[in-house]
């Protein structure tokens, strides 16, 4: 089931019902109204998970549940905490000034119309709570995420790499980075190619994480600059991932000053992980490695 979730819409006699059962069933002896119990809560955090978890908790002493979901497209947020479960109940979380996505609740067996209405209640105190979180969302992936790529930016990429170092060695893994730079769009590029490589480098950063694997991370570090950190990867499998990258950009083209078709090449530094990298080192000889692929005329890979 389904059903949009109004801020105000409750008839008068359905928020009377909804308020009768509640006090009738299920705070009998509790001083304290269960809804304010829950706006006081979900105050608490800006996390999107950490809210649902308090939610669930709060909701469960009243309605029992195995389990939440929330889903926000717009914002590309899928949470849940939940056991397998036969049934549901889903609402839409829609007021007159957003919409705020969809929140399910699980449990093995079918909810009662009372119990229904008692979790159609209890969505209230989540609204606001919910939208300062998805603001919160947006304004920390605003920060460590490049708005024209939609891949992390430079600063993400640093705190990443220090981590995905800290990891390989630990578990005595290898750990490769890429450093992959659009041929054309140098310190020197026209502004025509400036202008229009916009669409090329959205384009090409698609490609890019098309190719990559699930456990290497992308990001757009400079303009024309991509950095990749391929996890687990030895000198063989980053060549590897590196030429299937060069290749990707091969159908691309840009236009230049002179309205002449300008093939978009990539030239790729790569560098390996040893016992004594930090991520600066690591990135000094990813940089000095694409150096070289520069001075050698651009469109390959060096290391």
């Amino acid at each position: 089931m389904v059903v949009s979730v109004q801020a105000n819409s409750q008839s008068e006699a359905n928020a009377e019902k909804s308020r009768q059962i509640l006090q009738a069933d299920a705070y009998a002896g509790d001083k304290r109204d269960l809804k304010m119990q829950l706006t006081e809560a979900l105050q608490s955090s800006l996390e999107i998970h950490t809210l649902l978890g308090l939610f669930l908790e709060r909701v469960s002493t009243v309605v029992r549940l195995d389990g939440i979901a929330y889903i926000n497209e717009d914002a590309n947020i899928r949470a849940s905490i939940a056991k397998q479960a036969t049934h549901s109940c889903g609402y839409r979380l829609i007021t007159n000034e957003d919409n705020l996505g969809e929140i399910i609740f699980k449990r093995g067996r079918k909810f009662t119309e009372k119990e229904l209405s008692i979790l159609e209640t209890l969505l209230a105190p989540l609204i606001h709570p919910l939208r300062n979180a998805l603001r919160y969302h947006a304004a920390v992936r605003a920060a460590f995420v490049d708005p024209m790529t939609g891949l992390g930016n430079s600063q993400h990429m640093r705190d990443n790499l220090e981590r995905e170092i800290n990891l390989a060695k630990r578990h005595n893994q290898p750990l490769a980075i890429l450093m992959i730079e659009v041929d054309s769009l140098g310190k020197n590029a026209s502004h025509a190619l400036l202008k229009q490589s916009r669409l090329a480098l959205t384009d090409l950063a698609q490609r890019i994480v098309a190719l990559s694997r699930r456990t290497d991370a992308i990001y757009h570090y400079e303009s024309g600059l991509f950095l990749a950190i391929l996890s687990n990867t030895d000198r063989t499998g980053a060549h590897v991932i590196a030429k299937r990258i060069s290749q990707s950009a091969h159908d691309l083209v840009l236009m230049d000053d002179d309205q002449a078709m300008q093939k978009l090449t990539l030239s790729v530094g790569m560098a390996v992980m040893t016992g004594t990298d930090s991520g600066s080192s690591l990135l000094d000889r990813a940089s000095k490695a694409l150096g070289g692929a520069r001075k050698r005329g651009g469109n390959l890979i060096h290391s």
